[in-house]
Order: structure tokens, then sequence, then C-alpha cells
């Protein structure tokens, strides 16, 4: 089986026969030549992908097994199922050599750590929350961690939110994660035991929408459907000066590059700059001229001047100084809420209702590139690293890899969700993509060759934001199902 992922056919190049209900998952053993798969018949079964044949006898579960995973290193495999059991297999002999009685509920999903020595496996009673990117679970449920030399649980779910989160947001050093929710509160979990640290920080009287850490750390600013911006530190919770008073519910916030001014905007169509070192009661300047929702603000290098894009069809630079507008407004159809700025500054990329993604020239305000390839709304817009590839993501169900330079699609649509995707995030060191969706999942992806990169993570309902860890080491995800 040496065929190449670009000599697609209509046609499978073998059929495997042997299962006596559906497939549950399918995972390849190092070499490629064979193949592990578990099914609802209540067993596990090796195959030759070169002649179709079943290798040696059937392992078996009591139940119905869901979950599938190899170690690396292709001597075992584990398997979880709803008899409430993770059964760990020699792959020469099919012998049971371990089983694990840790879950209440049935197992969908299983993964192994890069380095072999932890498995994590996801259940149907409760919450994914946060997971390693090596450990990658798949249906919904509890996120366990095993050592898989001894088969002890090694690391518990985060719980808290009564509501769905509408942001997860990473500490600089990664050792913390902070998540805003509907329920009015804002969260800081201990990311290596999952455990909530102290109570949740309350204030905001509705809704929180977005966070923004400070470019030290130190300090975390929230907004609301309440109409307030507010402060906190980081370190322990506490709020910091006075709340910051809109005339409208506000959806996005943003710490300019030194740390000295936030820019808030929302419903209003306004945007407000405020100090965050000094908190006043009023904001130092505000931008007034949009005339919708205002769903973007980036800062521009130098934090003088500041981009937004808004409902009202038109993408504006502002100078932070006066609150003037600089030059015209730059136009769509339709309605945006997708907005990158290259890091050199040069450049501003924007989506929205108009299923288009256009380049813009800062300076001169000039349409530079339009690109059309996408047949739904666009929700997201993200740089490559290097700033040579775009990424976007669509309620067309699909992701796309854009050369900046010339503006054409790269490769075909990155194909997987089942529902409008909602928001990307890359990897520090640039070579992973995670993606989030109503269709309730998070995948990810190689940012290179849009290759998707092991099995979705599923909440329980539709999943609206994702990060990756400062380390790349670990994603945040969170949505609906109130769940991180």
């Amino acid at each position: 089986m040496s065929e190449k992922p670009g000599d697609l056919t209509a046609k499978p190049l073998i059929t495997i026969l042997g299962h006596e209900d559906y497939i549950r998952s399918i995972a390849y053993l190092p070499g490629g030549t064979r193949i592990v798969t578990c099914s609802r018949d209540k067993t596990v079964k090796i195959w030759d992908v070169e002649n179709g044949e079943q290798e040696g006898t059937s392992m078996e579960h009591e139940g119905r097994p869901s979950g599938l995973a190899v170690t690396r290193d292709g001597k075992r495999i584990l398997s979880g199922s709803e008899d409430k059991k993770i059964r760990v297999w020699d792959v020469e002999t099919h012998e049971l050599m371990e089983e694990w009685e840790s879950h209440r509920h049935q197992i969908y999903c299983i993964a192994m750590s890069p380095d072999d020595q932890l498995a994590a496996s996801g259940g149907n009673n409760g919450e994914i929350l946060a997971c390693d990117v090596g450990n990658l679970a798949g249906k919904p449920g509890v996120i366990h961690v095993y050592d898989v030399e001894s088969g002890e649980l090694v690391l518990g779910p985060l719980k808290g939110h009564t509501e769905p989160v509408n942001c997860v947001l990473w500490s600089l050093d990664g050792s913390q994660l902070f998540s805003a929710s509907l329920d009015h509160t804002i969260r800081c979990w201990n990311s290596d035991t999952g455990e909530s640290i102290g109570d949740p920080w309350k204030g905001h009287t509705d809704g929180v929408n977005y966070l923004s850490l400070s470019p030290d750390g130190t300090k975390l600013a929230s907004v609301s459907d309440d109409k307030t911006v507010r402060f906190w530190d980081s370190r322990c919770g506490d709020p910091i000066g006075p709340l910051l008073q809109h005339e409208n519910p506000l959806r996005t916030i943003t710490f300019s590059p030194s740390g000295e001014f936030v820019a808030s905007g929302g419903s209003d169509g306004k945007i407000s700059i405020w100090r965050s070192v000094e908190l006043t009661a009023k904001p130092l300047t505000t931008l007034s001229g949009h005339e919708d929702v205002i769903w973007g603000i980036e800062y521009l290098s130098g934090g003088t001047r500041i981009v937004t894009c808004s409902w009202d069809k038109t993408i504006r630079i502002w100078d932070v100084e006066n609150g003037e507008q600089e030059g015209t407004s730059i136009e769509h159809e339709e309605g945006l809420f997708a907005l990158a700025v290259t890091r050199d500054g040069t450049r501003i990329l924007s989506g929205g209702h108009d299923k288009r993604i256009r380049v813009w020239d800062v300076e001169t305000h000039e349409l530079i590139e339009e690109w059309e390839s996408h047949t739904e709304p666009v929700n997201c817009v993200l740089w490559s690293l290097d700033g040579s590839q775009l990424f976007s993501a669509s309620l067309d169900h699909t992701i796309r890899c854009w050369n900046s330079d010339t503006g054409e699609s790269i490769g075909d649509p990155w194909k997987g969700h089942t529902d409008g995707v909602n928001y990307l995030s890359l990897s520090p060191d640039g070579t992973k993509l995670a993606s989030v969706s109503d269709d309730k999942t998070v995948r990810f992806w190689d940012a290179h060759s849009g290759d998707p990169i092991d099995q979705p993570l599923q909440h329980d309902d539709a999943v609206n934001v994702v990060t990756f860890s400062p380390s790349g080491e670990f994603v945040a995800s969170g949505g609906s199902d109130v769940s991180i």
C-alpha cells in the first residue's frame, strides 16, 4: 500500500470484510502494512492491508468497543468499550496484558501521549475541557489521563461553568488557563491538575464575551453584555480599579503592544481606548464612525493605530491619539466579522458574510487581492507565522489555505467538519492548525499539507473558540456545551 495521498480514485484499493457490526475506530500500526479495528460486534481485529486477511484471532470485550489507540512503538493496543474497561493487548500475541476499570461510564475514545507514557480516554459522563494535543479524544466525555505502565488515573476534568463558554486564554507560561462564560463569570484553572484555582471571578452581571491578557501577563481584561470592561489581577483574580462603561454590550477587547492601553468595541459601533495602568471611569478616546456591531479590533505595529471591522460592511483604521479615522473606510459588500493584520503591519485581511477574503494595503487602503473560493460566509482568517500563507474558516464547512503573494488557493479545501467552522488557532511552532465548528468538534490539521491529524475531539454542543497553549503542548476549547 504505497499509494500517495494525491493518487485518489473513486474506488478503494481493497475492501476488508469480517466484522459483524459497524466499525467504530481504525488505526494503522507502524510500518503501514497492518491496521487495527474495533467494532460494535465486541471485537478488536488486526488486518493485513495488502491481502485483506485478518491476522490471528480476534480480541474480545464484554461490551461494544469504541475507543482504540496504538502505542507509537507498535507493541500494544488499547481498547475501551461500554463495559467501562480499558484493555491493553499485545500486538503480536493478541493476549490481554492489562485491564483498567477506573471509568464509571462507557468509554468512547483513547489516545496516546507522544512518549507512550500516558493514555487519555473519554467517556459519556461529562465534558471535554482541555487535552494534550497528543491525546486526542473523540466523543463527549470526561478526559481521563492514565499512566500507561501502571494504569493509574493521573488527571481529571475541568468543571465549573454553568453556561456556554465564549473564550479561553492561556497564561504566558502555560501553567494556567482562563475562561469566560455566559454564566457571568471568569475562571482560572491549573493546567497541570485541572483544578479550578480559587472561586469564580465575579463582577460582571451578564455574559462575559471576550478576554485579553496584557503583554506582561499580569492583567486580564474582560468585556461583557453588561456593557462593561473589567480588569483583573491574573495571578489572584482580584478586580483592578473601576469598571469601564460602554453604552451597549461589548464583544471584543485587545491590549496595545505596550500594555498601556486597551481598545474595546461592541454593539454600539464605537471603539473606546482606555488607559490600562491608571484607570479612570472614562475612556481616553472614543472612536465613533461604525454604524453597526464591531466584531474585530487589532492594533497595528507601533501601537498608535488600530484596525476595526464591523457588521456595517466596513474596515476602518484609526489614530488612537486623536480618535480620528485615517482615510476612507475600506468596504465589503456584506457584514464583516473576520480580521487579521500581518506582523509587519503592511496588510489587512478581512472576511465576512459576502464569502470573500480581501487583502488591503494599510497605507493606501487599496484592495490588493480578492479571493472567492468559499461558498458561505467566512468566520475567521489567520496568517501563517512567516506570512506566506493565510488560513480561512467558513460556514461552508471547510478551511482553505491561500498563497498570500498570489492569492491562489493552495490545494483543495480541507474537509472534515460537517457544519460551519467558527475559529482557528495556529500552534506556536506553526506546524499545526486547530479548528472548531458547529458540528461540536475540534479538529487538528497539518498546517503545511492540510492533512487531518488524528481523530476530532467531541463537545456536547457547538464549539466557538480554541487556543493553543504557549508551549504548543495543549489546546483549550470552549462553546455552547458549557465545557472547556
